[in-house]
């Protein structure tokens, strides 16, 4: 059943949407008539005052502070989350309404830069070097943040008292990550939302039920949806089409489609693998050399060489693939698509795979063109910058709320997948330290790039003893790193 947002522009647009989403997304499961009475009251109109904002219920018993007109800048790589050029939905409208609220409410004006991931750094590296402020907030991706950290140009963000990133609208995930020592260098909020970045597998629900499975999302919530699990669905969908006795080519039904390259990373990641983490002396040590690792690499390995349900194409044609009918499965993220939103057979979503039915929890990789955002440690307005960010993290809950529900209205198929992404998908991102300092230094990425060669490439079947025979020059590069790191 779908979830109402509560506010009188998202309640006439579900209206309008809902009947046309089940017309042209073919929705089954259809509900009893209990539950479309229970629908149909959740989506009658409600008498919302005009003074009430969409965003009301998350900033109820806030503490107002003047800033006195102080100017707020954000650098990011994607403004119109912040300030659209054009206004062409109500998702733009609420952005535009949040911005002016904080405006209003906390006497600042916000002003937007935009500045691609690639040249960031050299765009604001010279200016902070020099003692200049550059900017109250950039906005990166994961994978170019690194060059800022490295170049010592970020705040530890538990300097600053006004924000707290414990609050339930920052991605703890995120600061997790980034926290070496005891300073966090970085964070998420809901104004970069990862919802779109999240991995997924997508299953094409008619050969799925050809086959006779068992229930998709029963499955899930049992915890038995695993590796093993996915690979004989993977293997029973696998069908000759072309008379020729071999799975090989686009004419066949193949169990997965994926960009393999991607798709490597998800998977270590899906198992509860990790690069790198801080070992009990506080220093960052490679974490994927011991046993448990070894033996998920190797089923990676066996899955990608062995195997062969993956259709292997240099990651070009598995959303088409997918999208006719040819693969059971398909591993992407969940940004939405036209290919897939607009093909014939219905699909559905679930987590990616556990490693076993031991793991406590469902892991989805986060790809590392994730947004995340940092404050310059030349900012000497840290108080405004910090009342101001959390007041736009608060509001911007309500963008994610519709976020979800434009998936409800015009992606997904069946009422199971709000279920499936808000149950098991949000808030079990995988990040790892590798995404964000990998650009630092290019030798941290090789043990990334060992398991890609291993497993796509098949350059090299004893993965794991050739990422350890990276260890003691990595331990020395990490160590130099992260001395720098914590120079005052």
């Amino acid at each position: 059943m779908k979830k109402s947002i509560g506010n009188k522009l998202i309640t006439a647009l579900l209206i309008a949407s809902l009947t046309a989403s089940l017309t042209a997304c073919n929705k089954e499961d259809t509900p009893s008539t209990d539950t479309q009475e229970t629908l149909s009251q959740e989506n009658e109109p409600t008498d919302v005052p005009e003074s009430t904002s969409p965003f009301a219920e998350y900033i109820e018993g806030e503490e107002v502070v003047d800033l006195n007109g102080y100017q707020f800048k954000v650098v990011d790589f994607h403004t119109d989350r912040w300030a659209p050029e054009e206004i062409k939905s109500p998702m733009d409208e609420l952005v535009v309404s949040i911005t002016d609220d904080v405006e209003k409410t906390f006497n600042c004006d916000i002003v937007f830069e935009n500045v691609s991931p690639e040249v960031v750094f050299e765009t604001a590296q010279p200016e902070i070097m020099a003692g200049g402020k550059y900017a109250d907030l950039i906005g990166t991706t994961m994978w170019a943040f690194g060059r800022l950290l490295g170049g010592n140009l970020l705040t530890d963000l538990k300097t600053i008292d006004t924000i707290d990133l414990t609050q339930p609208y920052f991605n703890q995930n995120v600061s997790d990550t980034a926290t070496f020592g005891n300073k966090t260098y970085a964070f998420g909020a809901p104004f970069g939302s990862h919802m779109g970045n999240y991995w997924l597998v997508f299953y094409n629900s008619r050969i799925w039920n050809e086959l006779g499975y068992e229930d998709p999302n029963e499955l899930v919530r049992s915890g038995k949806w695993t590796w093993d699990k996915f690979v004989e669905y993977a293997k029973g969908a696998l069908r000759d089409n072309d008379g020729d006795g071999l799975i090989s080519t686009e004419a066949d039904r193949w169990g997965v489609s994926s960009p393999a390259g991607d798709l490597i990373p998800s998977m270590f990641f899906s198992m509860g693998g990790k690069y790198y983490q801080e070992n009990e002396e506080g220093k960052v040590r490679l974490a994927c050399l011991d046993p448990a690792s070894a033996e998920k690499i190797n089923f990676m390995y066996k899955f990608f060489q062995k195997d062969n349900v993956l259709f292997k194409n240099e990651n070009i044609g598995y959303l088409e693939m997918f999208a006719g009918g040819n693969s059971l499965f398909m591993l992407y993220g969940n940004d939405t698509n036209d290919i897939t939103k607009n093909m014939e057979d219905d699909f559905g979503i679930l987590p990616t795979p556990k490693w076993n039915e031991a793991q406590e929890d469902y892991i989805s990789a986060v790809d590392h063109n994730a947004p995340i955002f940092a404050v310059t440690n030349t900012n000497t307005n840290t108080y405004e910058a910090g009342i101001i960010i959390s007041a736009l993290a608060r509001r911007y809950q309500a963008v994610e709320a519709q976020k979800m529900q434009d998936y409800v209205d015009t992606f997904w198929r069946f009422d199971q997948d709000e279920e499936m992404m808000s149950d098991y998908i949000v808030g079990h991102g995988a990040y790892d330290v590798i995404n964000i300092i990998k650009n630092a230094n290019s030798n941290f990425d090789t043990p990334a790039s060992a398991l890609f060669g291993g497993c796509y490439n098949n350059s090299y079947s004893d993965i794991v003893s050739t990422i350890a025979s990276m260890e003691d020059a990595l331990n020395i590069l990490l160590d130099e790193f992260f001395a720098n790191l914590s120079k005052e």
